[in-house]
């Protein structure tokens, strides 16, 4: 199908959306309001250590620190509210959607809804989500059975990067970066052991002609590195529009792996085609945890799709990126 055809009915598909859209807003406002409610309290302020505190607040974090992230480091010895379990496998899942709202933007949600139904990831990290991606996926069956960190009356930008999780969330918290309105997404979550783990989700600058801005994402990548480097166990992954041969080396410090090259070292692991670059990324650094398996996802077109790119005919993916899972064990 062409640009023009396609724009049109995601156009009319988008009015129809912007009707519901204060529906969708309250049953969300309904259904996540004490967990927002929540995270305001437990969140630390713009990233600043000099947050102010009561005795109570210091009685519940006893002798925690505070890292320049917002995060309360413990020992992992203690007992701060979390409970020993079995061993489990836990799956990460990252995707840039795409924003393109004129390119089957409905089918290629619900292509990206059925991968996450079937390999069931216990959080997801999205970039580009755009407002109408945000509505579509609340009406999806499987948004109920996660904790989103961006609540509807949020949904504000022309597209942006969440988070979502099953599993319990202390504190969701975001960061701008200093050279643009982009921003790290972190979240806290209890995944039932003695050990908590962070992970954080972003969309790094992008990599446009003429300039390809090589110099402002290498300086985000070494912001996102700074703010998450005393943390024990993090995931981070997103976009990072990275490319060796002009960005060099991802600035990862000895502690951090590349999932990717840590497990699959001599697979290219393209996750862009055009051109073919592995743009997308899991980085890891993970005290008491270990790295299982990672994969790309989203590699089969849609069936009988089609939309015109550079004047020609071309298949229909459900984004111009392939997704990320990775698997890691507590």
């Amino acid at each position: 199908m062409g640009n023009s055809k396609s724009r049109s009915s995601q156009t009319s598909t988008a009015i129809s959306a912007l009707k519901v859209g204060a529906v969708i807003a309250g049953a969300a406002l309904l259904a996540f309001g004490a967990v927002i409610a929540g995270t305001a309290l437990l969140a630390f302020g713009a990233w600043s250590l000099s947050s102010s505190s009561d005795s109570s607040e210091n009685k519940s974090r006893k002798d925690g620190v505070l890292d320049r992230s917002g995060f309360e480091l413990q020992d992992h010895k203690g007992d701060d509210g979390y409970h020993a379990t079995a061993s489990r496998l836990i799956k990460v899942m990252s995707y840039n959607v795409w924003f393109r709202e004129d390119v089957e933007v409905i089918r290629r949600m619900e292509a990206i809804g059925q991968l996450i139904q079937k390999h069931s990831p216990d959080i997801i990290f999205f970039q580009e989500i755009t407002p109408y991606i945000y509505a579509i996926f609340c009406n999806s069956q499987w948004w109920q059975l996660y904790e989103c960190s961006v609540p509807p009356e949020n949904v504000t930008k022309k597209y942006f990067c969440m988070l979502l999780s099953k599993l319990p969330v202390t504190t969701f918290s975001n960061k701008s970066y200093e050279n643009s309105i982009k921003e790290i997404c972190l979240a806290k979550v209890d995944v039932g052991t003695n050990n908590h783990l962070v992970v954080a989700t972003t969309h790094l600058k992008s990599p446009n002609p003429p300039k390809m801005n090589s110099s402002k994402r290498i300086a985000q990548a070494e912001e996102a590195m700074s703010l998450l480097k005393n943390l024990p166990n993090v995931v981070f992954g997103g976009d990072m529009n990275w490319d060796e041969s002009s960005d060099g080396p991802f600035p990862l410090d000895e502690d951090w792996v590349d999932a990717w090259t840590e497990l699959r070292p001599g697979k290219d692991g393209w996750t862009y085609l055009r051109p073919q670059k592995r743009l997308d990324r899991f980085l890891c650094k993970l005290r008491d945890f270990k790295i299982i398996d990672i994969e790309t996802i989203g590699k089969k077109a849609i069936a009988g799709l089609s939309y015109h790119h550079n004047s020609m005919a071309d298949r229909v993916y459900p984004s111009d990126h392939f997704g990320l899972l990775l698997t890691i064990s507590n």
